[in-house]
């Protein structure tokens, strides 16, 4: 039976959008000039109906940390350890929609994942898959690229924290065909 520890650490995102009818826009006006909220999506949600069409929280940019029963295993940067192991790549389209999309964007830096488990059999580097996406905006530019989101250990998905970031910045768009907007 092995004890495993699973640490990302360093500076990443959370992103959240969703599409809102443009009525619904004004009662989410007064957030425009305050979007230094840690969660800000999730305050907008109290204030009008947004039909979620991503949430994502994960590194950029970090070091990713394995103890087995008390033993460092590795320690290394996230795009080094990328190498190592099983990794997917997805790419993220820009939803196709009349109503206005918004997106929060916000960059957090701190411990993102602090994962323990227990296995009854031995611990496998090779069982796990880093997963890493790209999200595009309207113009099929990337807007967020390289964001390493989800991590496998034997196709189970371990899950990743946001308690322990520290808001560093902060942007909300809105957009639709008649309009783009950046907060």
């Amino acid at each position: 039976m092995d004890i495993i520890k699973i640490t990302m650490n360093g500076y990443g995102c959370e992103i959240h959008r969703g599409v809102l009818l443009e009525e619904n826009y004004k009662k989410i006006e007064k957030y425009l000039d305050n979007v230094w909220v840690k969660n800000l999506f999730r305050e907008l949600e109290k204030e009008t109906e947004i039909v979620t069409e991503l949430k994502e929280f994960g590194l950029i940019n970090g070091d990713i940390k394995i103890v087995v029963n008390d033993d460092l295993i590795i320690d290394t940067s996230i795009k080094s350890f990328e190498v190592l192991v099983k990794h997917k790549k997805e790419n993220i389209k820009y939803p196709n929609t009349e109503g206005i999309v918004i997106t929060s964007i916000q960059h957090q830096e701190g411990l993102f994942s602090d994962t323990t488990f227990i296995l009854d059999g031995v611990f496998d580097l090779n069982k796990i898959t880093l997963v890493k996406k790209d999200i595009s905006n309207k113009a099929d530019d990337i807007l967020v690229s390289s964001l390493y989101c989800e991590l496998y250990y034997d196709g189970e998905l371990l899950p990743m924290i946001d308690n322990f970031t520290d808001l560093r910045m902060s942007r909300l768009y809105f957009e639709n065909k008649k309009n783009e907007k950046e907060w």
